[in-house]
This record gives structure tokens, C-alpha cells and sequence, in this order.
């Protein structure tokens, strides 16, 4: 019976555990940009979950689980606040375009009412030279309203591209934060995946390099979370700098990366051999002890666009390498 109560308690705290990925899962999907931690926070919490919890241990779980989806709550809804506060600043730009452009054709239509009644009046004139004036003053005022119209006209269309560049320059960066990882500053996987089936889609060679940290655990475990996170941001910008500008270098999630090259295998291989001399090696983080020395380095994958791939079938295959080259790593 105990050993029947402890199986189930065991599976019980699996799909405790279970359920927190599935809510980090969820939340990525509702709100991209500022859902990242929540899936690394929430995988950290389910690492708590072990044999040995006890009751203390997952009141107290539980207690960080809600503390952690308040937090993302407050986050997702202030993202979705400005994204709203953005769009009605686009409308009332395009708003008060409209309403300037209907001041300006109220004002000149009637400059134009009252041309068109002088001329009324003057095909009433008997007299040719008072014609004659009345028509080159009509003919003076309808050229400098015109004018006047033609400058207007300018300065509405110049005001208005001032305040869409301004706004377009908001767009880009807001679209730059959501594509951004938060922790590295790297590509995020929401944009890896959007870049991945345009390049699929495009149909030309290129390579996926799969990159995963070997024993960012145990630097988890032994100095804590804070050491984790400096450890990841350090080893992002080794690995940033080891690639050309135009690769795509972004962070899959936890301690994977993943790098998109416009390279065939053979080139991405060279690179990889080039990057692990590059990034493997000694890291000094921080810990709420001090700096400590930790020596890292990486497992790698190598998968290359054939013909018939999707973004799927690529990403599996550089998944499979990577852990061929870990297992081999361990042997």
C-alpha cells in the first residue's frame, strides 16, 4: 500500500509539473513578447517538484506559481495597453487629417461662392473697362487662392508623413522588443520560427544549427538562477559574435539556441568547429556569493534544407544531431 501511495504520489506531482509547461505554453501563445521568463520561471518551478517535495515545499511551489502568473498577467495586460494606446494614436493622426482637409475645403469653397458671384455680377456690366477689372481682379483672387490651396495642400500631406514616420519608427521598435529575447537580447523564438518558413518558403539552401549548453543545470543548481541567467547572457553574445550580421542568431528557449546560416552543410559544419573554439571555454558569473568560474561548453546539431523540407522536418533533424553530438560528448 505504500508503495501504491507513493507511485501515486509521484505521478500526481508529474502532472503538477506537467501542467505548469502546459501554462507556459499557453501563455507564449497569448502574448509572445512577454512570455519567455514566464516559461523559464515556470520550468524552474517544476524542477522543485521532485521525489523528495514535501508539503511545505508545494504549498510553497504552488504559492510562486500564482506570484508568477500575476506577474506575467500585469505584464501581458500593459503589453495589449499599449499596443491598443498605439492604434487609436494611428486613427486619430488619420482623424485629424480628414478634419483638416474638410476646414480646408469648407474655407475655400466659399472664396470660390464669392468669385463665382462677382462674375455673375459682371456678366451684368454694361460697361467693357469695368469688365474688364472686375475680371483681372477675379482672375488675380483665383490665382492666389490656388495658390494658397496648392500650399496648403503641401503642408497637410508634409505634416502628415512627419507624424507617420513618427509613428512607423514606434512600429519598428515595438516590433524589434517583440522579436527580441528579454534575458539575451537575442532573436526570440517566436521570430526564429516566422524567419525559419520564410526561408523554407523560399526554397534556397541554408543550414540550422542547433546549439544547447552542456551543464547549465548544475551552474542552476549550485549558484542559483541569478548565475544561470548572467551564464546564458554571456554565452549569447559569444555566440552572436562568432556569426556574420545577416545569420540568424536567437535563443529556442531555456539553454538551446538556434543560428539559421545561408551556408550549405559543409559550411555550417565549419562554422560550428569554428564557434566551439569560439564559446566553449571558462565563464566568470555572479552569484550572490561572489563571482565564480564555470567551465562551459556546448553540444551542436547540423541539419541543411532539401528539397520537400518544411520548418518542422529541419528543426527535427538538427534537434536529432545535437543530441547524437551530446551523447557522444558524454560517452
Amino acid at each position: 500500500m505504500e508503495q501504491q501511495a507513493e507511485e501515486v504520489l509521484q505521478s500526481a506531482l508529474k502532472s503538477y509539473g506537467d501542467v505548469f509547461v502546459a501554462v507556459g505554453k499557453a501563455g507564449a501563445q497569448a502574448c509572445p513578447p512577454v512570455s519567455s521568463e514566464l516559461k523559464q520561471s515556470l520550468l524552474n518551478l517544476r524542477q522543485r517538484l521532485n521525489a523528495e517535495a514535501s508539503a511545505s515545499l508545494i504549498e510553497e511551489t504552488e504559492q510562486l506559481l500564482e506570484a508568477e502568473l500575476q506577474t506575467w498577467s500585469a505584464r501581458a495586460a500593459h503589453f495589449f495597453q499599449n499596443k491598443t494606446d498605439e492604434v487609436r494614436e494611428i486613427l486619430e493622426i488619420v482623424a485629424q487629417a480628414a478634419r483638416q482637409l474638410g476646414e480646408r475645403d469648407q474655407r475655400y469653397s466659399k472664396q470660390f461662392g464669392r468669385l463665382t458671384e462677382r462674375l455673375q455680377a459682371t456678366a451684368r456690366l454694361n460697361d467693357l473697362t469695368t469688365i474688364r477689372q472686375s475680371l483681372v481682379k477675379s482672375v488675380a483672387e483665383m490665382e492666389n487662392c490656388v495658390s494658397k490651396m496648392t500650399q496648403d495642400g503641401q503642408d497637410s500631406v508634409s505634416a502628415l508623413r512627419a507624424q507617420m514616420s513618427i509613428y512607423e519608427a514606434r512600429l519598428e521598435e515595438v516590433e524589434r522588443i517583440a522579436s527580441q529575447d528579454a534575458l539575451t537580447g537575442l532573436t526570440n523564438r517566436r521570430k526564429l520560427e516566422r524567419q525559419l518558413e520564410l526561408m523554407v518558403s523560399l526554397a534556397r539552401p541554408f543550414s540550422v544549427i542547433f546549439v544547447d549548453l552542456n551543464g547549465f543545470k548544475t551552474v542552476n543548481d549550485t549558484f542559483g538562477h541569478q548565475a544561470g541567467d548572467d551564464l546564458l547572457k554571456q554565452f549569447a553574445g559569444e555566440l552572436r559574435t562568432a556569426f556574420r550580421t545577416t545569420d540568424v542568431v536567437g535563443r529556442w528557449g531555456g539553454d538551446e539556441f538556434i543560428v539559421l546560416v545561408d551556408a550549405d552543410f559543409r559550411g555550417a559544419v565549419n562554422k560550428v568547429e569554428r564557434i566551439q573554439k569560439w564559446v566553449d571555454g571558462e565563464y566568470i558569473v555572479n552569484t550572490e556569493f561572489g563571482p565564480r568560474k564555470v567551465q562551459i561548453g556546448a553540444a551542436s546539431g547540423v541539419a541543411s534544407w532539401e528539397p520537400g523540407d518544411t520548418a518542422t522536418t529541419i528543426l527535427r533533424r538538427a534537434d536529432a544531431a545535437m543530441y547524437a553530438h551530446k551523447s557522444r560528448m558524454h560517452a
